[in-house]
């Protein structure tokens, strides 16, 4: 009897030792998840620390590393208001949020590469993102955001507004602004439509076709086309 109540106990240790690894990942809040990826794209987590393939749905944790690849994209959308954020390929995304009640302060590196994002106004929350040369912040709008080689920030502005800084200075960049951040100077030009980056994914193109009298519409043509 003695024998087996040992056994029970070294059975309820072993139990133990390996269900809190879990627990304790599980318990590590979710803040976003991937609405969109394409290609190569994979995901560090904070905790562990393990690098896996990124897929649809995936959910993310605050400290999480998104990577992309060559001509590879990831859409991410945050669960508290739907804003979300586009990585174009050879791109690098660190996500952080603190969380207040329903909302999230969203805080994001940008490593390298180029970001397309959209940002649901709401009243109470911030976003902010990070690169080695500057900080955009931002309350609601929509912009792309390039961090270059070179150690230059681009910036599009493409609605509302978007607070540009470095260690130096900062400046507000209007929409159709654009503008050039090093780590001690910004600055701000109009922007050419011709220079916009076209974000990555799915885009549908309509062709409305017409009777050859001109007369009446005879087809109306959908056609997906995936941009990476």
């Amino acid at each position: 009897m003695f024998c087996l109540k040992n056994r029970s106990v070294a059975f309820l240790l072993i139990f133990i030792l390996l269900i809190i690894p879990s627990v304790h990942a599980f318990s590590q809040e979710i803040i976003a998840y991937f609405g969109e990826v394409g290609g190569e794209v994979t995901v560090t987590r904070n905790n562990p620390g393990a690098t896996l393939e990124a897929t649809l749905g995936m959910f993310l944790q605050g400290g999480d590393v998104i990577r992309t690849g060559k001509e590879s994209y990831a859409s991410i959308i945050f669960q508290d208001d739907g804003s979300r954020v586009k990585l174009g390929d050879k791109s690098q995304l660190t996500l952080n949020a603190t969380r207040r009640k329903d909302k999230l302060d969203k805080k994001t590196f940008l490593e390298t590469g180029k970001l397309w994002a959209k940002i649901t106004k709401r009243r109470g929350t911030s976003f902010e993102v990070k690169t080695p040369t500057s900080v955009a912040s931002v309350k609601g709008t929509k912009f792309i955001l390039e961090e270059k080689e070179w150690g230059e920030t681009w910036l599009w502005v493409l609605e509302d507004f978007v607070l540009l800084s470095n260690d130096y200075t900062e400046q507000t960049i209007n929409e159709g602004q654009k503008g050039k951040a090093t780590k001690d100077k910004i600055e701000v030009e109009e922007i050419q439509k011709e220079d916009i980056p076209l974000e990555p994914g799915l885009h549908e193109m309509i062709f409305y076709l017409r009777k050859s009298d001109g007369s009446s519409l005879q087809k109306e043509l959908h056609i997906e086309l995936e941009r990476k």
